[in-house]
């Protein structure tokens, strides 16, 4: 098995390697759709637009979540990747263990204080008499959750790396199914409404943590965790640090703008909130497609940059950018003819529908953008191009985002509102392709690490 994983990553016909790696990460992230789209559908059946828009103000809690863990799983991963390439198979294992080790350290610390400081967020978004309560209900169980959820990102980042994408799919698939099983008995039969969407959602989480635990347990891995590997060296922090804080500077810059984004949009009315709540949601739908396949290409790059084999690597690249452009057309046209159709499956609720689509309308000519740079961005981390993938982290969601929110929602109201993310979109996307193209350029032909034997050395368990 393992020798398997490096040849797809070395050898194998690339777009055949291309679609073993992406197809199944795309298929999470599919699965991660349905979590991600899960409590809002089923909140929304009790047709109250108020608990619609506690449960979408609640998002950047999971944004901020995501990105601790991103540190841990995208700079841990890129580094595993490139270790994998020059064929350090102790270095791996000594990054995969502390990678989980501290990742799971920080999330009781995040958990404990996060829960204590759920009242100065609410604030913080601007939450009105009536979400407050429902609002706290739910994020309540969440930041008791953090443990879990933050766990289960940084071990499927840290699997996909060393390309076992089928395995992430598998216990994603696990979760996910569980809280679609989970949400409508909590909320519906046992009458918990947002609270039971949330505990749901915490159970969902603690049982695909426990199924990757048991994979790594397990032996499957090539870079199987263990005690006797934990390193609290500064070496691998470094890189896990480097690479782990610009990825997920990106997604804690997209929380503060979320957050900034719904503070204004109270402004408007309870209706605006939930509307900006479905919209987004619906809209995550051709982003984890993206994130699926620059996710599965990752170790690709990162593996080959390792190895010193750049052209595969280019080619990798680019074709990589060709099939999520492909992809996004599909999308493009689906949201151009059926909006309303859409977000009607989230609520009956006529102006959220209408504000929703207006949403929408300003997002979806962007896809084919966000297609082009989701790959340059995972392209970057993947290359360990530290200081390239931190400019693009605090432009994308930061220094170019954040005051598009305010100067925009200032000029044109809600319009300019939703119309700050495409556009920051874009420029980010034409820096991302410029760092991009002058990195590739300027590689050098080297001398290919070559192909051996992967050390058959006795598995050890996480507690070996």
């Amino acid at each position: 098995m393992k020798q398997s994983k490096i040849y797809v990553l070395q050898e194998k016909p690339l777009t055949s390697a291309i679609i073993n790696l992406s197809l199944p990460s795309v298929l999470s992230m599919m699965v991660s759709i349905l979590y991600n789209l899960t409590d809002t559908f089923f909140i929304g059946k009790l047709n109250d637009p108020v608990l619609v828009a506690a449960v979408s103000i609640s998002l950047p809690l999971f944004t901020f979540q995501m990105a601790i863990a991103g540190i841990f799983g995208n700079g841990g991963g890129s580094y595993l990747s490139r270790l994998l390439g020059r064929k350090d198979y102790q270095g791996a294992r000594e990054t995969a263990t502390t990678a989980i080790v501290t990742s799971g350290i920080v999330s009781i610390i995040i958990a404990v204080g996060g829960t204590l400081l759920i009242p100065s967020f609410l604030r913080a978004v601007g939450a009105s008499e009536q979400t407050y309560q429902p609002a706290y209900n739910y994020m309540f169980w969440i930041m008791l959750g953090t443990p879990f959820i933050m766990l289960k990102f940084t071990l499927v980042q840290l699997l996909r790396a060393e390309g076992a994408a089928k395995a992430a799919m598998a216990g994603l698939m696990l979760g996910t199914g569980l809280n679609i099983i989970l949400d409508p008995l909590f909320i519906f039969v046992f009458n918990m409404s947002v609270t039971g969407a949330a505990v749901a959602t915490v159970i969902g989480q603690a049982i695909a943590t426990g199924f990757f635990i048991y994979y790594y347990l397990s032996g499957h891995s090539i870079a199987s965790p263990a005690l006797r590997f934990l390193r609290f060296d500064l070496e691998i922090y470094k890189q896990i640090l480097f690479i782990g804080i610009p990825a997920s500077l990106s997604q804690i810059m997209m929380g503060i703008g979320n957050m900034i984004s719904y503070r204004l949009g109270g402004y408007y009315s309870d209706l605006h909130v939930a509307a900006l709540g479905v919209a987004s949601r619906v809209f995550s739908i051709p982003s984890f497609v993206f994130i699926g396949i620059s996710v599965g290409v990752q170790p690709l790059i990162g593996f080959n940059y390792g190895a010193h084999n750049y052209p595969r690597m280019k080619k990798a690249i680019r074709q990589s950018i060709t099939i999520c452009l492909w992809m996004s057309i599909f999308f493009l046209l689906l949201f151009i003819f059926f909006p309303v159709q859409i977000l009607s499956a989230f609520t009956k609720e006529k102006d959220v529908i209408t504000y929703g689509s207006s949403v929408l309308a300003a997002y979806i000519f962007v896809i084919p953008v966000m297609a082009m740079g989701m790959i340059l961005m995972t392209s970057l981390q993947s290359m360990g191009k530290a200081f390239q993938a931190f400019i693009i982290a605090i432009s994308r969601q930061g220094i170019v985002y954040i005051p598009l929110i305010f100067l925009l929602n200032a000029q044109l109201s809600f319009e300019g509102l939703v119309l700050a993310l495409p556009l920051a979109d874009m420029i980010t996307t034409a820096l991302s392709f410029t760092f991009v193209y002058h990195i590739l350029k300027n590689l050098k032909a080297d001398k290919m690490i070559q192909p051996h034997e992967i050390p058959m050395e006795e598995e050890v368990s996480l507690v070996g």
